[in-house]
């Protein structure tokens, strides 16, 4: 279940327990495989490299959610930010080439979501 706030972003927990950490790490593992798939499915023609270059941003916005759950300054708002232009850049391509590697990449987001979304329901406790 997604909950958007008032800004439109998605309204988690300022604590997420370990276990969540790890699922969302595990989650944005498997999403860089497939915007790497997709990305190489992307360079064989110059014509090509418009969709390859859209999802360079959505790449580094993986890479910085990667760094930031890796380390113990999560930041809800950025993270619900960043996923969303993550999902907006897997948007904006439209070669069929990569169209098997960018459905993948929606479901790892959709589950990742999922994961940040059930964080967000549950109520703060104790230490992690």
């Amino acid at each position: 279940m997604l909950l958007l706030g008032p800004e439109g972003f998605m309204a988690v927990n300022t604590v997420i327990s370990r276990s969540s950490r790890s699922t969302i790490l595990a989650h944005l593992r498997t999403l860089r495989g497939s915007l790497g798939k997709a990305r190489d499915a992307l360079m064989h023609y110059k014509d090509d490299r418009l969709d390859r270059d859209k999802l360079e941003p959505a790449s580094r916005r993986v890479d910085d959610l990667m760094n930031m759950f890796a380390s113990d300054r999560s930041d809800p708002r950025q993270s619900s930010a960043w996923v969303t232009e993550i999902l907006d850049g897997v948007e904006l391509v439209t070669n069929p080439k990569a169209n098997a590697a960018l459905r993948d990449a929606r479901a790892e987001i959709t589950l990742l979501l999922d994961v940040m979304g059930a964080d967000a329901e549950r109520p703060p406790s104790g230490p992690n």
